[in-house]
């Protein structure tokens, strides 16, 4: 009995409290201790809330997709442009001893595309805090009410030489 009611007690202090999540810089996600979680943990617990989830997810693709379009568009122009001041387009045409020398302006194709990809990256990037944002508000919005998640309660197992037993911390 006694065995019993220790394991009951330890399972009832650390599955009852609900996983309140906030929002950090750069689409960070923070349980309710401050530490920062995973967003395949944060899927995971969101699963039950579906809303939540396709909120959650459109947000991080957002990220993504605006992570891909900024980093693209920055490599595309700094490809373009070393690649530019680094290419000799220099013809040389007549005699040897009076030749004439033409030079071409280099193609700068790849730099309007990365310019245009880096300009589409802003918006997307702005609006992906916000979704994210709103599925942790809904996600918080549908845990239940609990009291206990408010105070600091720990559970520790404490041995010595002579004797083992549970610690609860209110």
């Amino acid at each position: 009995m006694k065995q019993k009611l220790t394991i009951l007690l330890f399972i009832i202090s650390t599955a009852g409290f609900a996983q309140h999540f906030t929002y950090g810089t750069g689409g960070a996600v923070y349980n309710s201790e401050g530490k920062k979680v995973i967003p395949t943990d944060v899927r995971t617990f969101m699963r039950d809330n579906p809303e939540a989830l396709k909120l959650y997810n459109a947000g991080r693709s957002k990220k993504t997709f605006g992570n891909v379009f900024f980093y693209g568009g920055l490599a595309m122009i700094g490809a373009n442009v070393i690649t530019a001041m680094n290419t000799d387009n220099i013809t040389s045409t007549g005699s040897s001893q009076y030749p004439q020398v033409s030079s071409d302006r280099s193609n700068m194709t790849f730099a309007v595309i990365g310019g245009i990809l880096l300009v589409a990256s802003i918006p997307i990037k702005i609006g992906y805090p916000r979704r994210i944002r709103e599925a942790i508000g809904k996600y918080n919005s549908k845990l239940p009410a609990n009291e206990l998640a408010d105070s600091d309660i720990k559970t520790t197992i404490v041995a010595s030489n002579n004797q083992l037993g549970l610690r609860i911390t209110f």
